[in-house]
């Protein structure tokens, strides 16, 4: 059975950085930059998705950032497995074994963490759109994937634009992620070889006060 207990995180208004633009990514959600590394020194790449009903990115490991997810309203399952893939050339399926990763369903202001280096993913589980943030850390040039989602997506002009990615931006989820330090998988069988809906003990910690600490500046600024 699904643990129900969790804290809940009132996430802190961030006033928008440098305006970006607004990029359908290749793998459907639509994608707000708030802030990037270029207006913080480098330490965090902010995003606000919108994710269309049952989307969201196949099984996937980031070798070079760290990142929280946050649900404001709920409506989505992420999915993690419990051990490290550091190696580029070594990913699961292929390289290693395939993981058992749990499946967890997000409640309305949850906050979950997921280290570098660790097979996972989300998908909005319901039937209409769903909002999810997303804070990546660091963001310095030789660590942003924001390349990634410009290069692999395309730039649309407004949140709403949510139609399915074309068949090169299917392709260059794929084939562009390497370049960014991202093992990315085709189709969520790829990397994986069981799910179990549970809550683990092997489960991060939320590291809130991380979080918090490293949007601190943004935060004073607006007071």
């Amino acid at each position: 059975m699904v643990s129900t207990d969790f804290e809940v995180f009132d996430f802190p208004e961030i006033k928008p950085g440098p305006e970006e633009p607004l990029v359908l990514g290749p793998a459907g959600e639509v994608f707000e930059f708030v802030r990037t590394g270029k207006s913080n020194g480098g330490k965090y790449l902010f995003s606000k998705l919108i994710v269309p009903p049952h989307v969201g990115p196949p099984p996937h490991i980031h070798t070079r950032t760290d990142e929280w997810f946050y649900a404001p309203n709920g409506g989505f399952s992420i999915f993690m497995g419990p051990n490290e893939f550091p190696d580029l050339d070594v990913p699961p399926g292929p390289g290693a074994d395939r993981e058992t990763v749990t499946m967890l369903p997000m409640r309305a202001k949850e906050l979950l963490y997921v280290p570098r280096d660790y097979v996972h993913g989300f998908v909005n589980t319901t039937s209409v759109n769903q909002e999810m943030w997303l804070v990546w850390t660091p963001d310095t040039p030789e660590s942003s994937i924001l390349p990634y989602f410009m290069n692999a997506g395309k730039v649309v002009t407004s949140k709403e634009d949510l139609t399915e990615p074309d068949f090169l931006s299917r392709i260059r989820l794929v084939s562009m992620a390497r370049d960014y330090g991202i093992n990315q998988s085709a189709d969520f069988w790829d990397y994986v070889k069981d799910v179990v809906e549970d809550r683990p003990e092997w489960l991060p910690s939320d590291r809130r006060a991380t979080l918090l600490n490293l949007i601190h500046d943004e935060i004073e600024a607006q007071v």
